[in-house]
């Protein structure tokens, strides 16, 4: 099954409009993450990572930039390295990864998505997110600082 189609099928509306109220209130979704199947994890990630789009567009219109919200996420190579992790690059997906590896992948997400509802949050007080820059939110350092001690 393509990582499309597994966004596409497995969430069903009360799930997508419980993410979009999360989504537009600035709440955190670790607590969804943690109750949701490996697929419904990957759905609500690429859920999030298009209505993030979808909301910028219409908010920034040409000025969004796909880097203002990548930019502020952890690089992977430097993720893999806080994990102890020594798959490929490539293979740290969440789709590909969720099977083999799931608290870690979870982990991740939960960082990427956490990023994105912030960026929306400065999107909708009418703030511009940092450009150019590494900058990790406060919540995602300690996600992944609490992950790298377990």
């Amino acid at each position: 099954m393509e990582y499309t189609e597994v966004a596409k099928d497995v969430l069903s509306l009360s799930q997508k409009v419980n993410l979009l109220v999360h989504l537009l209130k600035g709440w955190p979704v670790d607590d969804l993450i943690d109750k949701y199947s490996n697929a419904e994890v990957v759905a609500l990630q690429k859920f999030v990572w298009d209505k993030t789009i979808e909301i910028g567009l219409r908010l920034r219109g040409k000025d969004l930039d796909r880097k203002e919200i990548t930019e502020r996420m952890i690089p992977t190579p430097i993720y893999q390295r806080q994990q102890g992790c020594s798959e490929r690059v490539y293979y740290c997906k969440g789709v590909l990864c969720i099977h083999s590896n799931p608290n870690c992948a979870r982990t991740k997400i939960k960082g990427h998505v956490q990023v994105m509802i912030e960026v929306i949050q400065n999107w909708l007080s009418g703030k511009q997110t940092l450009e150019g820059k590494n900058t990790k939110t406060e919540a995602e350092k300690q996600i992944f600082t609490e992950n790298k001690q377990r």
